[in-house]
This record gives C-alpha cells, sequence and structure tokens, in this order.
C-alpha cells in the first residue's frame, strides 16, 4: 500500500514537470519579438541599383541582414560544420556532444571542448549572461534552447544566428564581416574566405585579417536628410533602401558645381547645391548640399539645399502668375519709372542696371527680371494676398519672419530653402499643381498634386520664361537659356550679392541651384545667375538626351496675336512696332491702341501723363498725354523718411513729382507756404526737415495733399 502512495505521488510530480514544461514550451520566448525587431545597418543603393552607403548603428555597430537564401550555402555549411555539426539532427541541445565533451574535458582536467549548439549560441544573444556560466545557466540555457526550437525553425535560427554572430572589432553577423574584413560582399567571397569566416567567432583577435574596408557614404547629404526624413515621420529605416536618387547624375552635378567654385574661387563663391526633381512622381533625381563634403574650412558638410536664403528673382514668376489671377493680362504695360511704394516706410526700388525702361510688356518685365515693376505688381495685388499665395506654394521658413516681410519680397527678399524653392517651381511645368511632397525613395507612382494656379496662368508663364527674345532687355543674348529642347529659365541675385541662384524646368524635370558662400560674405558684383544657369541647362541637356522633352502646353482662354509693342493694345495704322502676345479671347477685338496717331505730317506718341518725368529725365521730345487727373506720384502719402545727421543739410531734399492736370502748370504749398509753380513736367525739390508736413499741389481747380513724416 505504502509503495503504491509513493509511485502515485511520483507520478503525479513526473506528471507535474511535464504540465509545467509544455507550459513553458507554449508560452511565448521571452525578447525573440524585440531582437528579431531591432534595429541593423541600413543599406542604401541609388535607383539603378548601386550601393551608396550602409548606415552604422548609433553606437558605431555594424550588422547588416540578409535572407538565408542570399548567404551563400558554402558559407552556411561551415557554419555549421565549425560549431554544430548536428544542427538539423538535434532539438536544441545535443546529447552526443555534451557527452563528448565531458569526457574530452575530463580527460585533460581542463575545458578543451564545448557542447554550445548553434541554437543555444543564439540563446545567449537573445538573453545575455550576466555572469560567468554555471552548471544551472547551462541547464537553463538548453532550457530556452528547446522552447526556440519550438518558435522557430531551422533555418530561421540559422538566419538569424548568421546576421546576428558577434566577430569582434564593431562587426555583427557575415554580411558586415565579409564587408569589414574582406572589402566585399558576401557573393563575392572565396571557398577560402569563407571558411576563415566561420572561425572568426571563436576568438576574433587571433583569427580576424586585418579590417581592409573603408565605409564610403556617396551623396551624403542627401543620405543624412533621407535619414531625418525616417526620422521625424517616426519610421523604422528597413533593412535595404533603394533610393531615388540618380547617382551618376548626381556626381555630375557635383564635378560641374566644383569646377565653378574652383573657376570663381577669388569672387568668394565656395559653395554651391543643387536639386532636380521629376514632375510627375516627385523623385529627387540629384541632390548635392555642397560638392566637397570634406572642406571644413568652407564649412562642406552644411546641407546648402537645406540653408535658408534669399533666392533674389528666381521667386518673381510666382508674384507674376497671382497677377495674372489678379486682374492683370499679358498684353499689359508695366511703368518701370522711378516711384515709391509703402507708407509706414519709403521703399524706392532699382532696377539691376540703376535704370528706367518707362512703359515695359509684362512678359519683358518678367523675363529680363526688372524690379521696379515686379514691386509695382505687388503693390497692387496685396503683400498679404501674396504671402498666402506663398505658404500655399510650401514656402513655410517665411512663416518664421512673418512680421518683418515687406515689399521688397517682391526682388525675393525672403529666405527660403532650395528644396521649398525646386517643389514649388516645378507647379509651372506641371500645369499649375504643386507636388503634394518630394519623394526620396524610388518609385513608379504619379505623385498626388494640389492646384495652386490656374492652367492658363502656369501655361503663359512656361511661355514668358521660354520666350529668349523677351530676356534681351535683362540678358542680351545669352546662350545658355537657348536650348534645343522646350525649357525655362529664371535666374536670381540676392540684394547684397550672397546668393546666385538659377532655376529651370522641362516638361519632365525641374531643377535648382544655389552659388555663394556659407559664411554670408559678398560674392564679387561681377559674378552673374548664368553662372549656376551654367550648371543648370548641363543637367537638363543630360535629361532631354536621355528621355527627350515635351513642349509646354498652349493657354485655353487665351489667343496670341498682334499687340502694340509699346501700348500692349490691338495696333492702329500708325503703330510702327508690333508683337505677338497673348490676349483674351473675348477681348481680342477690342482696345485699340490710344498711344499712337498721326498729326498730318508724322506719327504722335502720347504717352499717359504716369510717364511725363521718365520722359523728362530722357531729354526726348515725345509728347505725354495731360487729360488724367492731377495726382501727386511721390511722396506717398504717410510716407516716413530718416534725416542723416552725418550729412550736410543742403545734400538733404525730397523731390516731389506730379503729373496730370488739366492746365499747363501747377503750383506747390510747403506746409501752407507757396514753394513756386511748375509748368508741363510738374516737379519740385522741398528740403528734408525733420517732423510732420503738408504737402498741397493746386492746378486749376484740381487739389491733391500729401503728409509725410521726416525722423
Amino acid at each position: 500500500m505504502k509503495a503504491k502512495k509513493i509511485f502515485f505521488v511520483l507520478l503525479c510530480i513526473a506528471f507535474s514537470l511535464f504540465f509545467i514544461f509544455a507550459l513553458y514550451i507554449l508560452l511565448p520566448y521571452k525578447g525573440l519579438k524585440e531582437y528579431t525587431q531591432r534595429q541593423n545597418s541600413t543599406r542604401f543603393y541609388d535607383r539603378e541599383g548601386t550601393l551608396l552607403h550602409i548606415l552604422p548603428l548609433q553606437d558605431g555597430l555594424r550588422r547588416e541582414y540578409y535572407p538565408l537564401e542570399q548567404i551563400p550555402l558554402f558559407l552556411q555549411q561551415e557554419f555549421i560544420q565549425e560549431e554544430d555539426k548536428r544542427f538539423y539532427k538535434h532539438k536544441g541541445v545535443d546529447v552526443r556532444a555534451i557527452l563528448r565533451a565531458l569526457t574530452i574535458n575530463s580527460k585533460e582536467k581542463r575545458i578543451v571542448s564545448g557542447a554550445s549548439t548553434i541554437t543555444m549560441q543564439l540563446v545567449r544573444l537573445i538573453n545575455p549572461r550576466k555572469k560567468n556560466p554555471t552548471v544551472l545557466s547551462k541547464l537553463v540555457e538548453m532550457f530556452k534552447a528547446v522552447k526556440l526550437e519550438r518558435k522557430l525553425s531551422k533555418n530561421q535560427i540559422l538566419e538569424l544566428y548568421l546576421n546576428s554572430v558577434p566577430f569582434g572589432f564593431q562587426v555583427e553577423g557575415v554580411a558586415s564581416a565579409a564587408r569589414s574584413f574582406y572589402g566585399c560582399e558576401l557573393s563575392a567571397l572565396s571557398d577560402e574566405q569563407m571558411h576563415y569566416l566561420s572561425l572568426i567567432p571563436r576568438r576574433p583577435k587571433d583569427y580576424a585579417p586585418r579590417k581592409n574596408y573603408e565605409y564610403k557614404k556617396l551623396c551624403p547629404h542627401f543620405i543624412n536628410f533621407v535619414i531625418d526624413t525616417f526620422t521625424q515621420n517616426r519610421k523604422t529605416i528597413p533593412n535595404e533602401v533603394q533610393l531615388s536618387i540618380d547617382l551618376d547624375l548626381t556626381q555630375f552635378a557635383a564635378k560641374s558645381i566644383s569646377q565653378k567654385l574652383q573657376e570663381y574661387e577669388e569672387a568668394r563663391i565656395h559653395n554651391g547645391a543643387v536639386l532636380l526633381i521629376h514632375n510627375n512622381t516627385g523623385e529627387i533625381l540629384c541632390y548635392v548640399g555642397n560638392p566637397r563634403f570634406e572642406d571644413m574650412e568652407h564649412s562642406g558638410q552644411i546641407d546648402g539645399v537645406l540653408v535658408k536664403n534669399q533666392m533674389g528673382s528666381s521667386m518673381k514668376p510666382f508674384l507674376y502668375a497671382l497677377a495674372l489671377e489678379s486682374g492683370f493680362s499679358p498684353n499689359d504695360v508695366l511703368p518701370d519709372i522711378q516711384q515709391d511704394f509703402g507708407t509706414d516706410g519709403v521703399y524706392v526700388p532699382l532696377n539691376f542696371n540703376n535704370r528706367y525702361n518707362g512703359p515695359v510688356m509684362f512678359r519683358i518685365a518678367l523675363a529680363s527680371s526688372l524690379n521696379v515693376p515686379a514691386v509695382y505688381i505687388l503693390s497692387k495685388v496685396g503683400l498679404d494676398t501674396y504671402i498666402k499665395k506663398l505658404y500655399t506654394l510650401g514656402f513655410d521658413s517665411l512663416r518664421l519672419k512673418q512680421d518683418s516681410l515687406g515689399l521688397s519680397l517682391a526682388l525675393g527678399a525672403g529666405e527660403v530653402s532650395l528644396l521649398e524653392m525646386v517643389r514649388a517651381f516645378s507647379v509651372f511645368a506641371n500645369d499649375g499643381m504643386l507636388l503634394d511632397r518630394l519623394e526620396c525613395v524610388k518609385t513608379s507612382e504619379l505623385k498626388s498634386k494640389q492646384r495652386v494656379y490656374e492652367r492658363d496662368s502656369a501655361r503663359i508663364i512656361c511661355d514668358i520664361l521660354s520666350d529668349k527674345n523677351a530676356r534681351h532687355l535683362g540678358f542680351g543674348n545669352a546662350r545658355v537659356f537657348q536650348t534645343l529642347y522646350p525649357s525655362i529659365f529664371k535666374t536670381g541675385t540676392s540684394n547684397q550679392y550672397q546668393n546666385i541662384v538659377a532655376m529651370a524646368s522641362t516638361s519632365e524635370f525641374t531643377v535648382g541651384v544655389w552659388m555663394g558662400n556659407f559664411e554670408g560674405e559678398t560674392v564679387v558684383h561681377e559674378t552673374g545667375s548664368s553662372i549656376p544657369a551654367t550648371v543648370a541647362r548641363s543637367l537638363l541637356d543630360m535629361l532631354s538626351s536621355r528621355y527627350g522633352a515635351n513642349d509646354f502646353l498652349e493657354a485655353e482662354n487665351f489667343v496670341k496675336q498682334n499687340v502694340c509693342a509699346l501700348s500692349g493694345m490691338l495696333p492702329n495704322e500708325y503703330c510702327p512696332a508690333v508683337s505677338r502676345e497673348f490676349v483674351l479671347k473675348n477681348k481680342k477685338d477690342s482696345e485699340v491702341c490710344s498711344w499712337h496717331s498721326h498729326n498730318g505730317s508724322h506719327v504722335v506718341v502720347n504717352y499717359p501723363s504716369l510717364y511725363q518725368h521718365w520722359l523728362y529725365s530722357q531729354n526726348t521730345n515725345v509728347m505725354y498725354e495731360k487729360s488724367g487727373m492731377l495726382q501727386i506720384q511721390y511722396p506717398q502719402d504717410g510716407a516716413v523718411f530718416v534725416y542723416d545727421p552725418s550729412l550736410p543739410s543742403s545734400v538733404q531734399y525730397i523731390s516731389v513729382l506730379a503729373s496730370g492736370g488739366k492746365e499747363n502748370n501747377a503750383t506747390l504749398f510747403y506746409d501752407n507756404v507757396s514753394f513756386g509753380k511748375a509748368s508741363d513736367v510738374l516737379k519740385w525739390q522741398i528740403p528734408l526737415v525733420r517732423g510732420s508736413h503738408k504737402i498741397e499741389v493746386i492746378s486749376g481747380n484740381e487739389v491733391q495733399v500729401v503728409h509725410y513724416t521726416v525722423k
């Protein structure tokens, strides 16, 4: 009876142990999920599959991951032969190996042979030992090995082991070991190298050859940009990433920039950046943050694509496109004359050549990059309206300095990045649609877009920016813009010549090039924006030869027809010159030129009175129209001037300019005191005196008054 009780107790104990062991096996393996999901070194490839960079982990460790089928079979067999000959036969613990090791170690009275299987070694990698091994810790490892074999297949265990086995020297996994010790991919290893690779984990200091592979980072600024993009979006970077970038194109761009930096080094051009995108997919095909990444003297590691700079006149197309949607027409004439803008501070813009051209066509003003007409347009459409449009275009950098933006924004005075600029400029080639975002990973999908401009607005801007004749006033016959394929160009220079910029597009691609220096030094004046334009042109030449370039689309609601080259109206029989320009289809038969007439003996040009002071400065006898209302052109009402105490008072004065009026003369009253009459050309000079002042101009029954302040 007693024996039966003992047997029953032992049976219960055995059953309980079996139940506990079975439950232990079935429960999740602690730490396995976290271990398999840990970050590995990422391999970045260009769009054609060329390896650009292998990203180390935060502690400098290199650990690449390859599926088992991409690890050479011979290398797998070598590791099994050296570490665990019966790997595919046991269930995690090799009893034969344990007995053999006990026998050998007992005879030698020291540890000569181990019995750890590959599975047990993987257990120690997943759950590292905290102390030196003991009999108990070995037993625990055995239990865990059996459990691990129930969770993973043999091939899964081998794959995880080969990608995790430590080789010392900040290297883990066979792929990183092959690259670090032999400078090649796994597939390029010889049989002998594979054999020695299987020995290194035993004693790295004794078996490891000297590391001879230097990890290079091609396209370093772009790689950093990609990593930051993944981080900002809180995405884990996968083991392999095929990027959108074209290495050959990027290296060509970097070489082109480097040549220009060397050529113009004395002009203090030390840095340059290039960004080129595909208009439909948003893919970044070329990204050069600075061609000399290792140039510490000139801050080569700063990314010029992301640095915020004044882009100058290259931003004017955004303003002119807005003007087309705010009541301006392509055949409008804009006043390129001396004028001031603003009320809380006087802003008097000048053209790049310090000259005024009088009435200029909308097309010529944009293509030749005239400053005064641009500021005139901004004063009409409204600064707030333009800023909102720029926000819609993705210029978020401007939000940081919104309070300091003024009418100089018409000339590109706001600081934005080349990244923002290229994305925004692609809106014209994209028929008024803005890419939701740029793509740094290779894709064939068309990116979603949002409409920012009407189709006709974008198409007219493309037509203007591709018109070599319209550029002549500002750039002459610059050959850099004359491509054999349809293209648009817009260049820019910041007001202090720290930056020179070129933007260009075909129907398929948009490129932006910035050059200058990160130190903020002024670039020598003689070096113009044709320098970056040459780089942009060379890139588009290369791409058009590969993929071709389609014509830009024609405007739908406009028709091109002859207009008077001076007034922009439909020509009459006395207009001496005509040009082709877009006119709204429903207005093509209206607004005949009123500027040209005939007095019986010769053609008379009757300029609007707005241009009388400009005509006077040209020393011309051309007539101007005297039928407009009397108005004071300068200064504006509410203007604020600043008195400079360092200058003699005799050279500080204000020119009062008025136009129009039905009488041939007018009288100026300065603070209610008569300051004399003027005939035909209504112009006076009054002293600059601190305080608040009133100017009153009287012509017949017409009276105009403005107030201004001198601080």
